[in-house]
């Protein structure tokens, strides 16, 4: 990451998401938000758990030093941040669209799996990096790396911006827009700027309009993508034969 040094740095594989039920109703943040990662070392510093919703509908940013808590993800989650930008769509999609990745997420915030994939509510879905800046740990998602990048002045941008504002806020993008968050056009490989990221960047969204069948695994098929595209697309689970998720 730039001048990388032992007091500014990243590393492939520190990376995560931030999960948030959402009320299709209202909008609203009904449950979550809740943290998932493979990263075990301890953080200096995070920010009180908010969603993307939550800072647009005007939460501050709150800086924590108490103990981060988060939970260790299903098995096969993917890779959310590559130092290049080359993140696996596909499996991103794949694991939140799966009955173990589901199941997962609906009994880590205590809600029943049939009521999270009922139609009423949605998942909101942030990237999270896990960073050292300036000699501190940091835990942040890319809305709030781009609201603490304000605070900094931008230095923060200035040594970790490959990842700050990159590959961070372009591991999860919309290209259909939901709950009041528009697609994004922009570049999907070059730097992007705080107000960017804070109004369009750093989220991905999976809504539901039918209950599937069963609790079974949700079969997947495979997508096609344009080279160096490197989005997570809005995308709808539909009852029926198999329950299979339609792009839209």
């Amino acid at each position: 990451m730039e001048d990388g040094s032992g007091t500014n740095k990243w590393s492939p594989g520190d990376d995560g998401v931030r999960v948030s039920i959402i009320r299709v109703s209202d909008g609203k943040r009904y449950k979550g938000p809740m943290d998932f990662t493979h990263v075990t070392y301890n953080m200096d510093m995070h920010f009180d758990k908010k969603s993307k919703i939550d800072y647009r509908g005007g939460a501050a940013l709150v800086p924590k030093t108490t103990a981060y808590q988060k939970r260790t993800p299903a098995q096969g989650f993917p890779q959310i941040i590559s130092p290049s930008g080359a993140v696996n769509i596909a499996e991103i999609k794949r694991y939140f669209c799966s009955a173990s990745g589901l199941n997962h997420v609906a009994q880590s915030v205590g809600m029943d799996y049939k009521t999270l994939i009922g139609g009423k509510y949605k998942l909101l879905i942030e990237p999270l990096a896990f960073f050292t800046y300036n000699g501190i740990k940091i835990a942040a998602t890319a809305h709030e790396v781009a609201l603490y990048d304000q605070i900094t002045s931008g230095d923060l941008r200035s040594k970790l911006g490959n990842l700050t504002h990159k590959n961070l806020p372009l591991a999860i993008f919309l290209e259909e827009s939901d709950l009041g968050f528009p697609a994004w056009g922009g570049t999907t490989n070059g730097f992007v700027s705080n107000a960017e990221i804070i109004s369009s960047l750093g989220l991905g969204i999976v809504r539901f309009t039918e209950e599937p069948d069963g609790p079974g695994d949700i079969e997947l098929p495979d997508y096609e993508y344009h080279t160096d595209i490197d989005v997570i697309t809005s995308f709808l689970i539909h009852g029926g034969e198999h329950g299979d998720p339609i792009p839209v």
